[in-house]
């Protein structure tokens, strides 16, 4: 009988031999996208924060050209490539990343299904944003472009996205977007969208637009504050990029 536990033991140590922690890539990283935050923007902070070299590929309008489109999987960016392989759609490199990235001995993806749910339900949630916000690229008046947007926010369904977002972290029991995840991507993607809306890129919507949410801001400041984000953004200032300026503590 002993002979045979030992047995059984030494087969499921080998069924074992399998799940090894997750690996970081260890090929070149190059990252494209066009020369603003825009969809990209929390992949390049999981970058930052995982401390990788990578390429950060940054194309003006000019160069997206068909042959350039021809190079991308679905023709759109982001897309990341890995030894030249490319990896694209936002979400999806947020949670290849966010599985193999440990930023303070924690990986910025949870492992736990649950969990992992709720991070995924957080990140698509900003599908429902944008879906809003396309048609007023429509508006071909300047200001009636700028009034709708500014509708949205104010009395339209952009508002009511963004008072859920707002319970979500008055909620939050250590100020992290999930709770139960603690610092995730789904923390980068909060920080660097919500950033982005109140940036000046899109038009019609200005740095106050979140000033009526204290918890949104509070959860800002926390991720502005890491340093590893401020050493990104500073070098993003410093290289003249414009509507960064938000991204940094205090704005």
């Amino acid at each position: 009988a002993h002979q045979r536990i030992l047995t059984a033991m030494g087969n499921l140590s080998s069924c074992f031999e399998g799940f090894k922690p997750p690996q970081r890539p260890k090929g070149k990283l190059a990252l494209k996208y066009f020369d603003i935050a825009g969809r990209a923007e929390p992949i390049r902070l999981v970058l930052a924060l995982g401390e990788y070299n990578f390429q950060d590929i940054r194309l003006r309008g000019e160069e997206w050209g068909e042959q350039e489109k021809e190079t991308c999987p679905y023709r759109q960016v982001p897309v990341l490539y890995i030894d030249g392989a490319p990896m694209a759609q936002t979400k999806a490199v947020l949670r290849y990343l966010g599985r193999v990235t440990q930023f303070q001995g924690k990986f910025l993806y949870p492992s736990d299904p649950y969990v992992a749910a709720k991070v995924d339900e957080q990140m698509d949630s900003f599908d429902d944003l944008w879906i809003l916000l396309a048609p007023t690229y429509r508006i071909q008046n300047q200001v009636q472009k700028e009034q709708a947007r500014q509708r949205l926010f104010e009395e339209g369904e952009a508002r009511f996205l963004i008072d859920i977002f707002e319970k979500t972290l008055e909620k939050s029991t250590n100020g992290f977007v999930i709770a139960e995840a603690g610092f995730s991507v789904a923390d980068l993607m909060f920080f660097a969208f919500l950033s982005m809306v109140r940036s000046g890129f899109v038009e019609g919507l200005g740095p106050k637009l979140l000033s009526g949410y204290p918890n949104i801001l509070k959860h800002k400041e926390m991720v502005a504050a890491i340093p590893e984000v401020q050493k990104y953004y500073k070098k993003q200032n410093n290289a003249g990029l414009p509507y960064y300026e938000v991204f940094l503590p205090g704005y």
